[in-house]
């Protein structure tokens, strides 16, 4: 005899099989993003782009193009970026020689700097009142720092030789900072020369050279996996045609299809809004920051990619404005002199420069370029973003911090949406 076929039973072995099937889901989707951390930048970049140019493609197909030639002409155009853009950046990087060359340059212009600023003399004494107080944290800081960038002896040779078939100015030029290199003292002990601190074994230095080699390799898989993945996951997105879309709505029950549906409707509008106000106000921060870079005397060329880096830091909330002043500021100590269209910019006071410069470009973007390009696109809390951002960047890095905001608009809209549907459907109170 059969028992009595009782609904409730099935009811209740369906939730648990669906509760297990989440779970078991959601655990193998955090596995997978901790164990492919190095692939999780280019996944979303690829992905970001593809969802950017969606209004591209659906604007082509009105147009009369078909969706497979709208799609082949934006995935050529977006290798052409990259390719030009690679290229662009590729001519920026120094050769071997003008590499040792920019390591003293920057090592000698650093130092002269500090010394300036602390009011160090020529034997590392009698500092001012801010060597007085921060010179104990920072004179291990600027011993570190030189360590780094001291050449060895044969790298010395190499540089010497190398500026000899230079013209008579480059290789005096030259030939004073290795002079002022191998002459340098440490700041927390003055009685001994950076040199002498620097006496590592060959063995100890071998290891070092295959440390740094492995450490290029590594380098350079990450950059090839960059450029790989980035565009087969931009062309698999356009090509999806709403596809994954499609696929999880039919997973859903038919009582709560049309919440869903809201739901994700929803997610993308607020989604959309928001990447594409960010995009135009990283494009306008872009080209604030380098006029005003230029001003001040940076080149052309390397102003417009620090401006590039400045602008999309800027997407980051709290820390982006810093990572740009970081950067810039950096640049602005490498230099040798400065010829700007503002007769009060020196070498020495570049850096204030550039401060003034990120502060007025965010008092501008404050003022202007977020109430009227991204306006209410993200009405979040500012304790909510900063604490999103922190728990971001502990969690992924980098990449945490700059998809931070992002990920916490599609989970406000999503609980939100979801909040207002089940009380629609008088599913809660």
């Amino acid at each position: 005899m059969h028992p009595k076929y009782d609904p409730s039973n099935r009811t209740i072995r369906s939730r648990v099989f669906y509760s297990i099937a989440v779970v078991f889901a959601a655990a193998t989707i955090i596995y997978l993003i901790f164990s492919l951390s190095t692939l999780i930048l280019p996944v979303l970049l690829g992905i970001l782009f593809a969802y950017i140019c969606q209004p591209l493609l659906s604007l082509m197909y009105r147009n009369g193009i078909s969706r497979a030639m709208s799609t082949l002409i934006l995935f050529a155009g977006f290798l052409l970026i990259l390719f030009l853009l690679a290229r662009y950046v590729l001519g920026l990087v120094p050769g071997e020689f003008e590499q040792l060359e920019l390591r003293t340059s920057i090592m000698q212009n650093v130092n002269d700097r500090y010394q300036t600023y602390m009011g160090l003399d020529e034997n590392l004494q009698n500092g001012n009142m801010i060597h007085e107080f921060v010179g104990p944290e920072f004179d291990p800081l600027m011993d570190t720092f030189n360590e780094w960038l001291y050449l060895s002896e044969p790298n010395q040779v190499k540089l010497q030789e190398w500026a000899r078939l230079q013209d008579e100015e480059t290789a005096g030029r030259i030939e004073d900072l290795v002079s002022r290199m191998s002459a340098m003292r440490l700041y927390t002990n003055p009685d001994i020369r950076l040199a002498e601190d620097i006496s590592i074994s060959d063995q100890e230095q071998d290891e070092n050279t295959r440390d740094d080699e492995e450490s290029f390799l590594l380098g350079v898989l990450n950059i090839l996996s960059l450029w790989l993945i980035m565009p087969v996951m931009f062309l698999f997105f356009l090509v999806d045609n709403g596809q994954m879309r499609r696929g999880l709505i039919t997973i859903v029950p038919n009582n709560y299809f049309e919440m869903v549906l809201t739901v994700m409707e929803n997610v993308d509008r607020a989604i959309g809004n928001y990447l594409r106000g960010t995009l135009i106000e990283i494009l306008l921060m872009t080209l604030t920051i380098w006029t005003l870079l230029v001003l001040i005397g940076f080149d052309l060329g390397f102003g417009f990619v620090l401006a590039l880096v400045s602008g999309v830091a800027n997407a980051i909330p709290i820390f982006g404005m810093f990572i740009g002043i970081g950067i810039c500021a950096i640049y602005a100590l490498i230099l040798v002199d400065v010829s700007a269209p503002i007769p009060w910019v020196t070498v020495e006071n570049l850096i204030l420069w550039v401060i003034g410069v990120h502060l007025l470009a965010q008092a501008v973007d404050n003022a202007v370029f977020k109430p009227f390009v991204l306006g209410k696109a993200v009405s979040l809390h500012p304790i909510v973003v900063f604490l999103g951002a922190i728990v971001g960047s502990i969690l992924f890095g980098f990449v945490g911090l700059l998809f931070a905001i992002p990920a916490i608009v599609i989970l406000k809209e999503t609980i939100g949406t979801f909040h207002r549907q089940l009380k629609a459907y008088f599913l809660i109170y």
